[in-house]
C-alpha cells in the first residue's frame, strides 16, 4: 500500500511538471517555425509536425529536473506534514523509503531516458532535419502566393505570378526580374512549371520574352524563348549543425573517435543522473515537523544547478579532447551518490 502511495505521489507532480516545462520550452522553439508558417515558408500543417518531433528531442533535456523537483516537494511534504515520522515509527526507515524510491520511480524513469537519449530522439533528430529540408525546398508552386511580390533571395530575383495551379505545379502570367552585377534581366511568360532534374529544381517558363537591361542603352537584349529554364538553388539551412545528435549511439560507438564516443557516454550518465537525484531529494528532505517548507526545496535547485553544470563542464573537457574518455563523468556521479548516502545516514 505504501509503494502504490509514494510512487502516485511522485508520478502526479511528475507528469505535471514534465507538461508544464514542455508547453515552455515547446513555445520558445516554435515561435520561429510559426512566423515561417504566416509567411508561407512552411505549410500549414508545419508547426504540427515540428512539434511532434520536437517532443522527444526535448523531453530527455526536461525528465531529470522535472523528476528531482516532484520527488523533492513529495518527500518534503511527507516530511512537514508528520507522516514520515509515522512510518519510521512502523518500521520504515529512509533507507526502505529510498529503496521504494529507487525502485519504482527512478529506475522506470532511468528507463525511459536511455530509450530516450539512445534511440528515440536521434530518429527525432533525423526525421525533423529531413522534414525542415523538404519545407523549405518546397515547389515554388507551393509557396508562392498569386498576386503578391516573391523574393529568390538566393539569386537575387524577383518573382510574381497573376495565378498560380499547385495541382500542376504551375504559375500563371508572370515575370521574373534579376539583378547581375549591373544588368537587369526581366523574364514575361505566360506560364512555368516546376521541373526536377537530379535533385535539382528549375522553374521553366515557356514562350516567354527576355530583356536585359543595362547602363549602356546600346546593350540592352531582347530575346524571344521557346522555354527558359531557372535554377532554384537547394536551401540547406535546415540541415542539423551537430550531426553526432542524429546517430544512434551504437553507430557513434563504432565511430571511434572520442568525441563521438563522450556522447554516447553522455546520453548513458544524464539518465544515470535520476538515480542520483534520487538519493538526494531522500536526504534533503529529512527534516522535522513543521520546520521550513522550502528550504529543502530551494536547497535542491541550487544543488541541481551545480550538479548539471558541473557534470556539463566535466563532459564538454572529455569531448574536446582536453581530458581523456576515462574521465568522463562517470566518478562525478558516483561521488554524488556516495554523498548521498552519507546525508541518508546521518544521525537525525
Amino acid at each position: 500500500m505504501f509503494t502504490w502511495y509514494i510512487c502516485r505521489e511522485i508520478i502526479k507532480p511528475f507528469a505535471l511538471i514534465t507538461a508544464i516545462l514542455m508547453a515552455l520550452l515547446i513555445a520558445g522553439e516554435m515561435s520561429e517555425t510559426l512566423g515561417r508558417v504566416v509567411s508561407g515558408q512552411y505549410s500549414d500543417w508545419a508547426i504540427i509536425a515540428i512539434i511532434g518531433f520536437q517532443l522527444p528531442i526535448l523531453l530527455p533535456e526536461l525528465l531529470p529536473a522535472a523528476y528531482f523537483l516532484a520527488a523533492l516537494t513529495t518527500l518534503n511534504r511527507l516530511s512537514e506534514d508528520s507522516e514520515r515520522t509515522v512510518l519510521h515509527a512502523i518500521g520504515v526507515s529512509d533507507t526502505g523509503i529510498l529503496v521504494k524510491v529507487l525502485v519504482y520511480t527512478a529506475l522506470p524513469a532511468m528507463v525511459i531516458m536511455l530509450a530516450f537519449t539512445h534511440i528515440i530522439t536521434p530518429m527525432a533528430e533525423r526525421g525533423l532535419s529531413d522534414y525542415l529540408f523538404s519545407q523549405q525546398n518546397r515547389p515554388l508552386t507551393d509557396i508562392v502566393s498569386p498576386g503578391e511580390f516573391f523574393s529568390l533571395n538566393q539569386r537575387d530575383a524577383t518573382l510574381y505570378a497573376r495565378s498560380a495551379n499547385p495541382a500542376q505545379e504551375s504559375l500563371l502570367s508572370l515575370f521574373v526580374a534579376q539583378v547581375d552585377g549591373d544588368r537587369i534581366s526581366v523574364n514575361t511568360a505566360p506560364s512555368a512549371r516546376i521541373q526536377v532534374e537530379q535533385q535539382r529544381q528549375y522553374l521553366t517558363l515557356f514562350s516567354g520574352r527576355q530583356t536585359v537591361f543595362s547602363l549602356n542603352p546600346d546593350e540592352t537584349e531582347r530575346i524571344n524563348y521557346q522555354s527558359y529554364a531557372l535554377y532554384i538553388p537547394t536551401d540547406d539551412s535546415g540541415s542539423q549543425n551537430n550531426p553526432r545528435e542524429a546517430h544512434g549511439s551504437d553507430v557513434l560507438w563504432q565511430n571511434g573517435s572520442q568525441a563521438n564516443r563522450s556522447e554516447v557516454i553522455e546520453r548513458t550518465l544524464t539518465a544515470v543522473l535520476i538515480l542520483v537525484l534520487a538519493l538526494w531529494a531522500v536526504g534533503l528532505t529529512r527534516v522535522k515537523p513543521r520546520k521550513a517548507k522550502v528550504g529543502a526545496i530551494a536547497m535542491g535547485i541550487i544543488l541541481y544547478i551545480v550538479f548539471t553544470f558541473s557534470q556539463q563542464t566535466l563532459q564538454t573537457a572529455v569531448e574536446k579532447g582536453q581530458l581523456p574518455l576515462i574521465a568522463s563523468p562517470w566518478w562525478f556521479l558516483v561521488a554524488l551518490a556516495l554523498l548521498g548516502l552519507v546525508l541518508i545516514r546521518r544521525p537525525g
